[in-house]
């Protein structure tokens, strides 16, 4: 069964109570917001609640409404920073709860957002399985926000990506169009500015922050 939700003074209300309904697991997804920020506040201090009686809670951040955003306001407005994680790829906002309801809803350009909730146990499946893999496969809030702190660029990301090649030092140096010794450096650099001190813990730390997806 699916239903269409209409953006009116209920709106914010009916999906905390929809979260507050949860009994196993809930799963919050929210790419390109059309509500107040302060709203999302109250439903991360639900988020909380669940998580201290034991619930399984996952709240996936598209990096666009991270940029946007800031990382004092995202700061604010979530405090379960575990559970929280950031990804580049494409989602529509959802609210998935024990897997047998889901609300998902988007901004109408020049309108009103619209959704619909969603109990087709088919379709259901679908949307709570790619939330989960994508929220596995995201970086941590922290992790994203330290690595737009340390702003690689494009020399020290093609480093990385020999590095994870497994690459010579002389081999990859040619391939970037540098010296053996430029190359070396370039290394020293990326490691100084991950605070790592072996080149095994800068590749633990680039997985980490996940430079290597």
């Amino acid at each position: 069964m699916t239903v269409e939700l209409h953006a009116d003074e209920r709106w914010a209300a009916s999906l905390r109570a929809m979260l507050e309904g949860a009994r196993h697991e809930a799963v919050m997804a929210i790419a390109r917001p059309v509500r107040p920020e302060t709203e999302y506040r109250s439903e991360d201090m639900v988020f909380r609640q669940l998580h201290e009686a034991g619930k399984r809670v996952r709240l996936l951040l598209s990096s666009a409404y991270v940029g946007s955003h800031g990382r004092q306001s995202v700061l604010r407005q979530f405090s379960l920073g575990a559970q929280i994680r950031v990804t580049d790829t494409d989602f529509c906002n959802a609210l998935i709860v024990d897997r047998e309801r889901a609300a998902l809803w988007s901004a109408v350009p020049g309108g009103q957002p619209r959704g619909y909730l969603v109990a087709e146990p088919t379709l259901l499946g679908v949307v709570h399985q790619f939330a989960v893999r994508t929220w596995h496969s995201a970086r941590r809030l922290r992790d994203h926000l330290e690595l737009d702190e340390i702003g690689l660029d494009a020399v020290a990301r093609a480093v990385v990506a020999q590095l994870n090649a497994g690459a010579k030092d002389e081999t990859a140096a040619r391939a970037l169009g540098v010296s053996l010794r430029t190359y070396r450096r370039y290394i020293a650099q990326l490691m100084d500015r991950l605070d790592v001190s072996t080149r095994f813990q800068l590749g633990a730390r680039v997985r980490e922050l996940g430079l290597l997806t």
